[in-house]
């Protein structure tokens, strides 16, 4: 049982630490490296079903050809000397989802773009440091994604070097990484084990600059630069006695005799939330995972192709070693003669292009030797044989449905035979750039943890992987870049600009925004139309000021003249009531007059609607001849809604009037029409 050392350390300085290793006995350092092994132990039970299938897939892939040899039973058949050639359908598969998943990452200009505003520096900083500053990353994708499709399952490792100061990647494999089956996330995940191997003098330069502690390495005699294996852990111990765990990178050596040569803090003061009762760690991520096919029971450990295409291609490899054996065997000549003599052979061998004699004593052939039955490769064969291998293209995605489509295909069906082929690789792509996606976003949370982010950058930017989610195959590009294509022909529905710019991303132009000319200007007009356009509106204002006055004009005559022709004391009182009329009609105009002049005030031009024309003056007096005049009101000369309309006669009863009948000296009600000029 282990116990925890009591070591009094300062949770909340965690650069103060340093190498816990240094402050521990010899004795806690053996015991506590037995304690790490013993647990690292029970992850690497829990994962040998698995790891056992993957590196048989990754076998048969290294495999020179067809070892899946037909049971020949009593003959060995033509081909013992060669191997037979192999469906190879699960290496066709990886190498095909390899190229798409690679080149649709690497193909971009930029691997990381700011997925919202703000995120730009933080996006080119982490752009720079995996295609410039870190050397192995991009070298490290192609082979990575490789062996997850086979194993379904890849890992990345990145850290800082305190040898170089600088952050480093590593592509790691199945064998490499341990971690429990059980675990769900690698968030939460109690332990993650990189199995390491160190030279010697790697080992001595950790020890001369204090990295590790002297534990005096046992190396090789015989080959004194032999690498030596070691456990390298990030878990969780408590190394201060309080019964609570902290995150801890803890390497031991697997010697005869284990011990602990270093052992660090895995959090900063960035990555910690103080309490008055607790602390919250949030340590740093080192690990990620790119994962394939998730496993139908949930298992942490996914699926590839190895395991998705592993029984058709046995079936379909057997099936053509067969065909292939059966065709040399008639192919090629061979068989048995007689001879004189006493005594049989043990064995016959038909072998092609071989005479095997034995001897008769003079009889038949046929008496003492039973032929094989002649093999022929037979149209069922080579049937079956194209149906195993179509199941297997369909497992994988990489059927090509186009080889059997219709002379008369339309583009709808073309579309539908590209997107049902590419299936399977665009949801393993889509995987792959949310893995990625994930690993820059934990690179720079590492980054601003170890104050190695710069200070002008935001490490709060929200960023992700350049390359299309969407887009895992060079079909699905060319159709959206045919579908921008057809959008320019249409500017008036699109807008052309924006379609363009995203035609030239998507076909990988460098420098697009470049190749989009900016739109025209908007046209201004020159002080001179400026001028002729001001003078228009003042020349239309004026024009309807004088039609107003002309109408106002027009309609006081009318009136005085009325009043002039009335005889009865009633006329006068109705007259009054005219001119009040008269003077509000005047307001109302005026009011209208400012009106037009601040309406044309923004306009552009003239307006189009043409002024009205000012009436001529009657020559024959204010009220000609078949003139209309307006005649009173209605029984509230006064009211809003009784105001005379220019040119309009006004019909209404006189007031006083009763019974539809006129006062003394008053036409009935309705218009006045004189029938001669007022003298």
């Amino acid at each position: 049982m282990f116990e925890s050392p009591k070591l009094k350390l300062d949770l909340e300085a965690p650069e103060d630490i340093g190498n816990l290793a240094e402050r521990l006995s010899e004795s806690d350092c053996h015991s506590l490296a037995d304690h790490v092994i013993e647990l690292v132990k029970i992850d690497q039970r829990s994962m040998d079903e698995w790891l056992g299938k993957a590196n048989g897939y990754l076998d048969e892939i290294d495999k020179d050809g067809n070892t899946r040899m037909p049971g020949a039973g009593e003959q060995t058949g033509s081909g013992e000397d060669t191997i037979p050639p192999s469906t190879s359908l699960t290496l066709s598969s990886v190498i095909q989802a390899t190229a798409r998943i690679t080149g649709a990452l690497l193909s971009e200009p930029d691997l990381v773009k700011a997925s919202e505003p703000g995120g730009e520096p933080l996006a080119n900083w982490v752009c720079s440091q995996l295609r410039t500053v870190d050397p192995d990353w991009v070298t490290d994708t192609d082979p990575l994604i490789l062996h997850m499709a086979v194993t379904g399952l890849g890992w990345r490792k990145r850290w800082f070097d305190e040898h170089e100061g600088e952050f480093r990647s590593a592509f790691l494999n199945v064998n490499e990484v341990i971690i429990n089956d059980s675990a769900k996330t690698l968030d939460r995940v109690p332990r993650i084990t990189h199995k390491i191997q160190k030279y010697p003098y790697e080992i001595q330069r950790s020890i001369e600059m204090g990295h590790w502690i002297n534990y005096e390495p046992n190396f090789d005699d015989i080959d004194p630069q032999e690498p030596q294996d070691f456990y390298e852990v990030d878990m969780w111990l408590d190394m201060d006695g309080d019964d609570y765990d902290e995150p801890y990178t803890v390497t031991v050596n697997l010697d005869d005799v284990p011990c602990m040569v270093k052992c660090l803090p895995r959090w900063t003061k960035k990555t910690i939330i103080s309490d008055k009762d607790y602390l919250v760690f949030r340590p740093v991520r080192r690990y990620y995972a790119y994962k394939m096919i998730p496993d139908p029971k949930g298992s942490f450990f996914p699926r590839g192709f190895g395991w998705l295409l592993n029984k058709t291609e046995r079936s379909a490899d057997r099936l053509l070693a067969s065909i292939d054996d059966t065709a040399k065997l008639s192919s090629e000549n061979g068989g048995i003669a007689a001879t004189g003599g006493i005594g049989l052979p043990d064995k016959i061998e038909l072998r092609g292009n071989r005479l095997t004699s034995i001897n008769t004593d003079g009889r038949p052939i046929n008496e003492v030797v039973s032929f094989f039955p002649s093999k022929q490769v037979t149209p069922g064969m080579f049937q079956s044989l194209d149906k195993l291998m179509t199941l297997g293209d369909r497992l994988a995605g990489t059927l090509n449905l186009l080889e059997n489509a219709p002379a008369s295909m339309t583009a709808t069906l073309a579309k539908g035979i590209i997107d049902n082929g590419a299936q399977q690789h665009s949801a393993v792509h889509r995987r792959i750039i949310g893995s990625i996606t994930e690993e820059v976003r934990a690179f720079a949370a590492m980054a601003n943890a170890m104050d190695i982010l710069p200070k002008t950058i935001d490490p709060k930017g929200a960023i992700e992987i350049t390359a299309d989610p969407n887009m895992a195959t060079e079909l699905h590009r060319g159709a959206t870049a045919q579908a921008y294509h057809d959008m320019l022909q249409m500017p008036m529905v699109f807008n052309p600009h924006e379609v363009g710019l995203r035609y030239a991303q998507i076909m990988r132009f460098p420098n697009p925004e470049k190749l989009i000319a900016p739109p025209p200007p908007r046209p201004t007009a020159t002080p001179m139309e400026q001028g002729e356009m001001a003078l228009a509106m003042e020349k239309e204002k004026t024009n309807r000021l004088k039609a107003n006055s002309q109408s106002a004009l027009q309609m006081a005559q009318a009136i005085l003249a009325l009043s002039k022709a009335a005889e009865v004391p009633g006329n006068i009182d109705l007259m009054r009531v005219q001119l009040v009329r008269l003077e509000k009609t005047m307001e109302q105009l005026n009011s209208d007059t400012n009106s037009v002049g601040s309406d044309n005030a923004g306009m552009a031009g003239p307006s189009p609607v043409p002024p009205p024309q000012a009436s001529p003056p009657n020559p024959q007096g204010p009220i000609g001849g078949g003139t209309p005049v307006p005649a009173p009101g209605g029984p509230n000369p006064a009211g809003a809604g009784n105001s005379p309309s220019m040119g309009m006669p006004i019909v209404g009863p006189a007031p006083g009037a009763a019974n539809g009948s006129a006062p003394q000296g008053m036409p009935p009600a309705g218009p006045i029409v004189p029938q001669g000029p007022i003298q």
